[in-house]
């Protein structure tokens, strides 16, 4: 899978930031971290006891390459094809020695001037010879095997002819621009895609690689090895989606999170907002990858793996990760548009990116589709880098090729230095988990983790997402926020989780500052779990599944166990270390030994082992039974077997009860070949370290001034040796002694020597004898020291022996005196070969000598020179190579030939010339030799007799140079807004000669914050800086917020920046650098509401108002900024029609103002909006308030204004609240106001109070309902009943109540009734059922007896005057009328009095029915009316009927006569249908003639005859008005009320509706109710006042009903 090119080539050239010998680098030093709250760690430090001389691992004669395999000394390398051969130019080469030691090639490397690049397997190097010169000299050295060229057909592994991708691996001596260069010419020579990194480059090709292509690059003189390579594969696995969860969290216990840890993930990308991320994502790296997005837009693997590692589970806490604290560092690899997964860059570069971002351990749930089990180059790239790097620990899986076979482990899983993570499920290695070993045999997965179904978050952008929903909470786009997955992608998740735990753990409670890489690995495999059947170690789970709490506090029967751990031990091949414990083996034991193993050649065949540094683990018990490390049966560790040579992990296991000795048990680590190695080692048990002595000689313990000196010379011997123990070792006693010729040299007793300590002593002597002498050092000679090693316990190193050769004639090797004569003593001569260069002016020294032969004949001398050395700081007598490059000549070369002593030319003069070529005094910065003591052996020997020689060693000093270079960068203009940070850079350059240690502190003259690179101190103590090595170490400057206004721009402060060194007190470097404040504009403005703050930039809550309401808001304005700031302040309104104005200081508009605020000032605009009184409940407007500052800076505070419920109703009286009724039979009306003051329309229910007995009360129609902002009228009719006291009172409470939708409100007024003195007289027929006044005979009278009863509350005075008047009411003359009495005295209240009215008729009198009125008009002006029917006969008549029956005869016969035909009537009318009347239709009191067979009936009804006419009396307005009140719920009419005598009132009745109600049918009720709750209305009819609540009153149709009431209504003035 590879994405296809057309048109243009992709160049990719990574080049690390240590490519450059300048590249700036920074490092954080952190700090020792104190113990986890709670809980004791039981992890303890342990040191080796002893270290031994060991013998090597024998060296296999065959070089194994990836295409073919050869011994160089018996196989004809002829079989490689001309074409393929090295030509002229060829530099590069293989070196084999007889032994397996690097620090032999490194030591060959100085002598003969080539480059070590890269170990090819045992014993075997690839280097680079620039002088073909030096190969017959390095040929002929005894420890090299064969030399030969590394031939282009040798590079080429066994898939890369016709490779689709070619991986190719460069050489380490490469430069960064060659590397730019050869990735262009890789496209240049037809590839499609083309990138390129320091250590390896990788090349597409659309239809494989040609075989001229290949040629091409297997020529290139920096190219170490071609192979093809495979895509990259995710490692995922959906078969069982059941069960399994991630098995390993942080225990309580041990309180851990993933907290200050960083991890770094390769995936496909990240959704770096999802809510279980925010706030730990440190980087987002997509420099690598296939695109620049780094969003998860596909599968959603990236996302899923990330969060399994630590994603803390915010959105559901099923799915929180294993270090759920931890800082993430994504690196997205896919190309979105396509869902190719890929990089660009080799694994060292993405490693490498990640530690600089602090990054601990790096996840990677992917590997190579192809190549499995093999060592390619991507494995190779992880090596070097945890090589070079021992603080990364990268995490790989090993893929889900599971059931496909043996050895189907992933690349770059393959790796030695990688963590490899298989799966597991319920206890069991997962079905798909791919099945180790690699193809050298190396045990790989290193472990499993549980992988099946892991819930985990689910990127939001994943439009593919692999797996079922899991969890509970749902993206904005709707999509699952969780998804279970299940792969050994995922358990390397868990495991990467793992692994940053128990870094915490180390760091936090182990107290361990910096943990490696491989103390890690050891950590969690010492701890792991055998799952099954105990087998480990096997193909499927390695050394088991991840069990942190056995891992980090291992027990036994419930006690917890010691844990002691050693980290970063070197050891040089051929030594081994030993650790001494008294342990009970009982209780088990757990020995994980670990180490980073040096890059292997990717050049080999996959069966050769990898193994570089072959470090052995061996385990003693008390009785001598050894444990050799992997050597495992059935789970648990076996004596026997033979040491692993293909594993840079080893482990012994002897569980609880597989054995019962306790004792004294020796951990012993050797080093059986290879270059010097470091190693990481972690044991569990119930252990204690025993705390012995251990005095110790080693390989240079005895070291003489010559080893060929002459007899009698004067020879100074150095003895030194170590207690390696770790207790002192007390008084003891040392001899040397020269065994050949039986004396003791030196004998002396011995202060205590403390654990860990160097002691030694030179002196001089002679021998006087020639031949081999053995010399022999013995330590404790007394036993005095009880040891762990010596003569009786363990390996005896106490003794050492060197043998020297003493001469008596032959040579001697002299350095001149600076006057340039010959020293003639050993101590002249010795001073002489002292010298000491004068460093800061010379890079080398030229220093005569001689070789005088002090023997005889003439002879041929050889002469050699040995590189410059430097002895060891803690073991003086062994010699290292230097660390700067040395070069070294003499003047003369060649054989000479010499006289013998005495005779001319007995004496050589010669000049050696040795040069520091790493110092170099060209250039603006010298470079000057390195510091230190320094040792090179001349020897001179007689090239046919060898063993005469003679060795004078020179010891060189060069002196310290403390010198360093203090350069700022970026110091001009260094400016930043407050609240921001700005720099600047100061380089430290050590430009002396020793590694030397700086320390920079900062301080600001304003107490600004300082931080340091990316520290949070301002003072940092820099990582020891080598010679001219520089480091650029950032100064953050933060610069203080905003604070009323300061800093003002334009102000500055000035940073301090101090350089100084604990190695040398006279280093004070001061760097002052200005930091000016620029000019920050920014404001913040709040709105305030009637609810509180609305804040900045939001669109509020509606605040709810009430019409008409003067709605207030404040609207403060700050500026934050260090300028003074205008600001324009505009009001927009959604409704311009709603009155609005702001206001600051005196300013005030309804659209816009000025306000200008000066730093760190606060202004108010005050805002005031109306809400007009036509406002509705529900209507709104929205406001929006800008203050801008600049078309680019301004905020938007938005709110709306809402007519929120405003139910109001008020009651109020026109003519104020005494409402005084008088006695009079009849009803009092006052009007009322009901006003509708909210912003509903309001239904109306009205009420009163309780009145006393006898009263009447009620509403005169009422209004039912009232429109917003409205008024309507009521009437309150009030009725005394008669003979009321006077001053009689009470209080009546009126109530409204109004309702909207279910909603309510009320008001209600008191009003004061009160009676005043009234006169009143109620008037009627004393005999009602005689008529004297009808019918009276002309000419003749009629008297008629009255009763008059007064019913006021005062005596009753008033004149009584009786008239006679027509139906049109005009007097009549024609009839003459009295009363008796006319006058009336003090009747009192309730009494009667008999009056008399008399009608006198002439003859000429009218006929016809008329009106006898009788007025009583009181004392007070209050006018009684009564009217009674009189009548004269219809003709004149002497007497009798029709003149001729005397009257008493002629009255009673008529009386009987209508009797008669009353009663007849009766019967015909009960007789008839029609049930009534008509009398019905009268109201009541009204005397009208009897409707005559209905006629009067059918006329009302007929409303033809009243159209647009006002009613008659036929159906009149009382009844009229009657009914309609009842339609509105008033109250009746009373009954018995006496209508005033005379004719009833013209016209209509008061303006306003008549009192209530007119029943349906019969004669109303007697009687007003004392409280009338009214129900609510009937929704009304289209035309017409509504129907009451009974329907229409019987007898009415409803075109009367809507045609009457219309009219009423209008007449009313309320329609």
């Amino acid at each position: 899978m590879h994405l296809k090119r057309r048109s243009c080539i992709l160049l990719s050239v990574f080049l690390l930031s240590l490519a450059s010998p300048l590249a700036s680098s920074q490092s954080v030093i952190e700090p020792m971290p104190p113990q986890a709250q709670g809980f004791s760690s039981s992890w303890d430090l342990v040191e080796p006891v002893s270290k031994q001389a060991i013998l090597t691992n024998p060296v296999d004669p065959v070089i194994d390459l990836a295409s073919l395999s050869f011994d160089p000394l018996s196989n004809n390398l002829n079989l490689i094809p001309s074409t393929w051969r090295a030509d002229s130019g060829n530099s590069l080469y293989l070196l084999q020695l007889n032994v397996n030691d690097g620090a032999i090639v490194d030591s060959m490397a100085d002598d003969y001037e080539f480059t070590v690049l890269e170990a090819h397997g045992s014993a075997v190097w690839t280097i680079r010879i620039d002088d073909v010169q030096h190969l017959e000299a390095i040929n002929s050295l005894e420890k090299v095997r064969w030399i030969g060229d590394y031939l282009p057909g040798m590079k080429i592994g066994t898939n890369a002819h016709d490779a689709t991708i070619a991986q190719i691996v460069l050489s380490k001596d490469v430069s960064p621009e060659y590397v730019a260069l050869f990735s262009a010419t890789l496209a240049e020579d037809g590839a499609d895609i083309a990138w390129c990194s320091l250590d390896m480059c990788e090349a597409y090709y659309e239809f494989g690689m040609t075989n001229k292509q290949l040629q091409h690059i297997a020529f290139d003189q920096h190219v170490l090895f071609i192979d093809g390579s495979f895509s990259l594969s995710l490692h995922n696995n959906l078969a069982a989606t059941e069960v399994g969860a991630v098995a390993v969290r942080a225990p309580s216990s041990l309180n851990l999170d993933g907290s200050g840890e960083t991890i770094a993930v390769m995936d496909t990308g990240v959704d770096f907002d999802h809510p279980d991320l925010v706030g730990r994502v440190a980087a987002i790296n997509t420099q690598f990858g296939l695109d620049s997005s780094p969003i998860d837009s596909n599968s959603g693997h990236g996302t899923h793996v990330a969060m399994t590692v630590l994603g803390d589970g915010t959105g559901d806490a099923v799915a929180t990760g294993v270090a759920p604290e931890a800082n993430l560092v994504m690196y997205a690899l896919e190309h979105d548009p396509t869902g190719v997964f890929g990089r660009q860059g080799s694994i060292y570069d993405l490693l490498s990116d990640a530690e600089l971002k602090t990054a601990s351990v790096a996840v990677n749930a992917w590997g190579l589709n192809g190549n499995y089990g093999a060592y390619t180059a991507d494995s190779r790239s992880t090596d070097q880098y945890v090589t070079n790097n021992k603080y990364l620990l990268p995490v790989f899986s090993v893929g889900d090729n599971g059931g496909s076979g043996s050895s189907k482990i992933t690349a770059p899983g393959t790796a030695k230095n990688v963590l490899s993570i298989g799966s597991s499920v319920n206890g069991s290695v997962s079905s798909y988990s791919s099945e180790g070993p690699t193809l050298d045999g190396r045990i790989k997965p290193d472990l499993v983790a549980p992988g099946d179904g892991i819930c985990s978050a689910r990127a939001e952008e994943a439009k593919n997402g692999m797996g079922p929903v899991c969890g509970t909470g749902t993206h904005s786009n709707g999509r699952s926020m969780y998804m279970q997955l299940s792969g050994t992608s995922q358990a390397t998740a868990v495991a990467g989780g793992s692994a940053s735990l128990a870094r915490e753990y180390l760091r936090e409670v182990a107290g361990i500052n910096k943990p490696s890489a491989s103390l890690i690995k050891a950590t969690l495999i010492n701890g792991a779990e055998d799952l099954g059947t105990p087998d480990i170690p096997n193909a499927y789970e390695g050394w088991g599944q991840i069990d942190l709490e056995n891992s980090l506090n291992p027990s036994s029967s419930g006690v917890s166990l010691d844990v002691f751990q050693d980290d970063e031990r070197e050891l040089q091949a051929g030594f081994s270390l030993i650790y001494s414990f008294d342990l009970d083996g009982s209780k088990g034991i757990d020995i994980t030994l670990a180490w980073s193993d040096a890059e292997a050649s990717a050049n080999a065949a996959q069966s050769e082992s990898r193994l570089l540094n072959n470090l052995d683990l061996i385990l003693i018990a008390p009785d001598g039974t050894s444990y050799l490390g992997n050597h495992f049966s059935s789970g648990i560790s076996t004596t026997g077997g033979s040491a692993d040579n293909l594993n840079n992990i080893e482990r012994i296991r002897i569980p609880a009860g597989a054995t019962t000795q306790n004792g004294d048990w020796m951990v012993t680590v050797e080093h059986k070949g290879g270059s010097s190695q470091r190693y990481s080692i972690v044991i569990a048990a119930d252990a204690t370290l025993i705390p012995k002595a251990d005095l110790t000689t080693f390989g240079n313990s005895i070291l003489p001034s010559s080893s060929t000196p002459l007899v009698g010379d004067l020879v100074s011997i150095s003895l030194a040796w170590h207690n390696q123990g770790t207790l002192a070792s007390g008084p003891y006693r040392i001899q040397f002694e020269d065994v050949t010729s039986g004396s003791i040299l030196y004998d002396s007793n011995r202060t205590s020597l403390q654990g860990g300590s160097l002691d030694s002593v030179s002196f001089f002597t002679q021998f006087t004898t020639t031949g081999v002498h053995k010399l022999r050092l013995s330590l404790d000679t007394s036993n005095q020291v009880q040891e762990l090693n010596d003569a009786a316990n363990g390996i005896d190193n106490n003794i050492v022996e060197l043998d020297i050769e003493v001469t008596a004639q032959g040579l001697r090797v002299i350095f001149q005196n600076p006057d340039g004569s010959i020293p003639t003593t050993s101590e002249d001569r010795d001073s002489a070969a002292s010298v000491t260069m004068d460093v800061r002016n010379e890079t080398g020294l030229s220093l005569p000598f001689v070789i005088a032969h002090e023997g005889t004949g003439e002879r041929p001398v050889s002469l050699t020179v040995s590189s410059v050395q430097e002895p060891d700081p803690i073991y003086p007598t062994l010699l290292l190579s230097p660390e700067d490059s040395w070069s070294k000549s003499v003047n003369q070369t060649g054989v000479f030939t010499i006289a013998e002593q005495g005779q001319e030319n007995d004496t050589i003069f010669l000049t050696l010339n040795l040069d520091d070529t790493s110092a170099s005094f060209d250039g603006a910065t010298k470079r000057y030799a390195r510091a230190g003591s320094f040792i090179v052996d001349v020897t001179a020997r007689y090239q046919n007799q060898p063993t005469v020689s003679h060795t004078q060693r020179l010891y060189i000093e060069i002196g310290q140079v403390d010198s360093v270079d203090v350069v700022p960068s970026g110091t001009s203009g260094v400016s930043a807004k407050p609240g921001e940070r700005t720099g600047f850079s100061i380089g430290v350059r050590n430009t002396g000669n020793s590694a030397a240690q700086y320390t920079m502190s900062c301080t600001s003259s304003s107490q600004w914050q300082i931080m340091l690179g990316n520290s949070n101190s301002s003072s940092l103590e820099f990582e020891p800086l080598n010679i001219l090595q520089d480091l650029s170490m950032d100064v953050n400057v933060f610069i203080p917020s905003i604070a009323n206004g300061e800093p003002l721009a334009g102000s500055s402060d000035q940073v301090t920046c101090v350089v100084t060194s604990p190695t040398d007190p006279t280093l004070n470097r001061v760097e002052i650098v200005d930091v000016t404040v620029s000019e920050l504009k920014a404001f913040r403005s709040d709105l305030f509401g009637p609810n509180g703050a609305v804040g900045p930039g939001a669109l509020a809550l509606p605040v709810f108002a009430d019409t008409g309401e003067l709605v207030y808001f404040n609207h403060t304005i700050q500026n934050q900024g260090n300028v003074p700031l205008d600001f324009a302040v505009t009001l927009e309104r959604g409704n311009p029609a709603w009155a609005a104005e702001i206001q600051y200081d005196q300013e005030i508009s309804s659209t816009s103002l000025s306000v200008t605020l000066l730093p760190g000032q606060s202004g108010d605009v005050a805002m005031r909006l109306l809400v007009p009184e036509t406002a509705r409940e529900g209507n709104s407007n929205t406001y929006t308030l800008r203050v801008e500052s600049s078309p680019q800076m301004f905020t938007l505070n938005s709110t709306s204004l809402i007519v929120g419920e405003n139910l109001d109703v008020n009651l109020v009286s026109n003519v104020g609240t005494l409402i005084s009724v008088p006695v009079n039979n009849d009803f009092t009306f006052t009007e009322f106001i009901v006003e509708n003051t909210g912003n509903s329309d309001l239904d109306l229910e009205w009420s009163t109070s309780l009145a006393p007995d006898g009263w009447s009360v009620g509403y005169s129609n009422p209004p039912s309902s009232v429109s917003v902002l409205s008024q309507a009228s009521a009437q309150l009719a009030i009725q005394a009943p008669n003979q009321t006291a006077s001053g009689f009172g009470f209080d009546l409470q009126l109530f409204v109540n109004g309702s909207n939708n279910g909603r309510f409100t009320n008001a209600e007024l008191i009003v004061r009734v009160e009676v005043p003195a009234t006169s009143f007289a109620g008037i009627s027929v004393s005999d009602e059922t005689v008529a004297p006044l009808l019918f009276i005979p002309r000419g003749d009278s009629g008297k008629q007896s009255f009763t008059i009863i007064n019913e006021g509350n005062i005596p009753l005075n008033g004149e009584l005057t009786v008239e006679v008047r027509d139906a049109d009411g005009t007097l009549l003359d024609d009839r003459s009328t009295t009363i008796s009495p006319s006058s009336i005295t003090n009747l009192g209240i309730g009494e009667s009095i008999e009056v008399v009215g008399k009608v006198s008729t002439d003859e000429d009198s009218i006929d016809g029915r008329m009106n006898l009125v009788i007025l009583l008009t009181t004392t007070d002006g209050v006018v009684i009316e009564f009217m009674a029917d009189t009548s004269v006969s219809s003709q004149q008549s002497s007497g009798g009927i029709f003149g001729t029956l005397p009257a008493y005869l002629s009255y009673p016969l008529v009386l009987f006569v209508l009797l008669g035909l009353l009663y007849g009537g009766r019967k015909l009318k009960q007789s008839s249908k029609m049930d009534d009347d008509g009398t019905e239709l009268v109201a009541p009191d009204a005397h009208t003639d009897a409707d005559h067979l209905g006629t009067r009936r059918d006329e009302a009804l007929d409303i033809s005859h009243s159209v647009n006419d006002i009613a008659s009396g036929e159906v009149s307005q009382d009844e009229i008005a009657a009914a309609l009140a009842q339609s509105l719920d008033m109250p009746a009419p009373v009954g018995k009320a006496q209508v005033p005598t005379g004719l009833p009132p013209s016209g209509l009745p008061p303006v306003g509706l008549p009192p209530a109600g007119l029943p349906p049918a019969g004669l109303p009720p007697v009687g007003l109710p004392q409280v009338k709750t009214v129900p609510v209305l009937p929704v009304p009819v289209p035309a017409g006042p509504p129907l009451p609540p009974g329907g229409l009153p019987d007898g009415w149709t409803m075109e009367q009903w809507n045609h009457y009431g219309e009219q009423y209504l209008q007449r009313m003035g309320l329609n």
